[in-house]
């Protein structure tokens, strides 16, 4: 298959268009930057450009007439402004799919890559299932959910759209859990709320959900609006397991939690959101991001996933850790 891969060279993408390469799929590589674009050492045909709502996406011009598919892994996860979530998640997905159906109007398979924020949180005796009704607590979840919702709305009934939801998502070139792997390294890890180590949630290895991307973009959906399928290894975990995991890993000893209540996690975040405003600043933690972590549980079911793409996931958190460490010792980046 002819594919375009958005964000291509993200943590998501660069993966993606790995394992797309190894498939035997000619892969054309969205990528603002060349310069990272060789760093990752993307596989596949570079194309040049941007997804900015307010710019005419002239690349599409370059895309072959006979594009099979495309696969829109791009967005943004973290922000201080919460009006970047819509522009870049919702907009700039909307304008994709407004100007890729005047040049391919009918026989296009989209996968959108969204999120289990989207869906919401849910615990370990109710996990979050296609069915369920989506309930996002954050400007980032909503975000996402607005653009599953424009998929179907602004798409043509002829394209086969399907929409996948990963929860945490671990692996090589992660920069979201490096945060927690230096946390262990130095001994002493912040917990947000008194209760967090407890806290409980799906996660997904990078390795497993390219494999699950690529199954779902070979696969036919037999409906006319976008198939959802939640991505998640079988087995849940608590942060206090992923610490734990990693502390193994890198063979420490001893590691210190210092639990924070939520009003100071809160308090922090806000705090960093007024700071940012005269130093700049790029960070993990935002204001938008307290209605996520302060819930006990981010737990989503992965059966659909299992039965109707016939796959198995294989990276187990002890695994998955293992191997992301290695990545970020080669890259010097721990």
């Amino acid at each position: 298959m002819k594919i375009l891969v958005t964000g291509s060279t993200g943590f998501v993408g660069s993966h993606l268009c790995e394992r797309l390469t190894e498939e035997g799929h000619e892969v054309y590589a969205l990528a603002r930057s060349p310069k990272k674009f060789e760093e990752f050492k993307v596989p596949g045909k570079m194309v040049l450009g941007s997804l900015d709502e307010r710019k005419d996406h002239e690349w599409i011009a370059s895309l072959p007439e006979d594009l099979d598919a495309v696969i829109h892994t791009a967005g943004i996860v973290h922000s201080f402004d919460w009006s970047d979530f819509y522009s870049v998640n919702t907009r700039a997905t909307e304008k994709l799919i407004e100007d890729l159906k005047k040049k391919y109007p009918t026989n296009l398979k989209f996968v959108l890559i969204s999120s289990q924020a989207a869906a919401g949180p849910a615990g370990e005796d109710n996990k979050k299932k296609e069915h369920h009704d989506p309930r996002p607590v954050s400007h980032y979840g909503k975000s996402k959910r607005y653009a599953e919702i424009s998929l179907n709305h602004l798409a043509p009934l002829s394209w086969d759209k399907t929409i996948i939801r990963p929860p945490m998502v671990i692996g090589p070139r992660d920069p979201a859990i490096l945060e927690v792997f230096k946390m262990v390294k130095s001994g002493l890890v912040l917990v947000a709320g008194m209760n967090g180590m407890n806290n409980r949630y799906s996660f997904i290895c990078v390795h497993d959900l390219v494999n699950v991307i690529v199954k779902a973009t070979e696969h036919k959906s037999p409906e006319s609006h976008a198939e959802v399928f939640f991505a998640a290894h079988t087995s849940t975990v608590s942060y206090s397991e992923i610490v734990g995991s990693i502390k193994e890993a890198l063979g420490k000893k001893f590691v210190m939690n210092l639990s924070l209540p939520m009003f100071m996690v809160s308090f922090l975040a806000h705090f960093l959101d007024a700071l940012r405003r005269i130093i700049p600043l790029s960070l993990p933690l935002t204001p938008d991001k307290i209605g996520e972590i302060s819930q006990p549980a981010w737990v989503c079911c992965s059966e659909k996933s299992c039965e109707k793409l016939d796959y198995t996931y294989s990276w187990d958190l002890s695994k998955t850790i293992t191997e992301t460490l290695k990545d970020y010792q080669e890259r010097n980046w721990i």
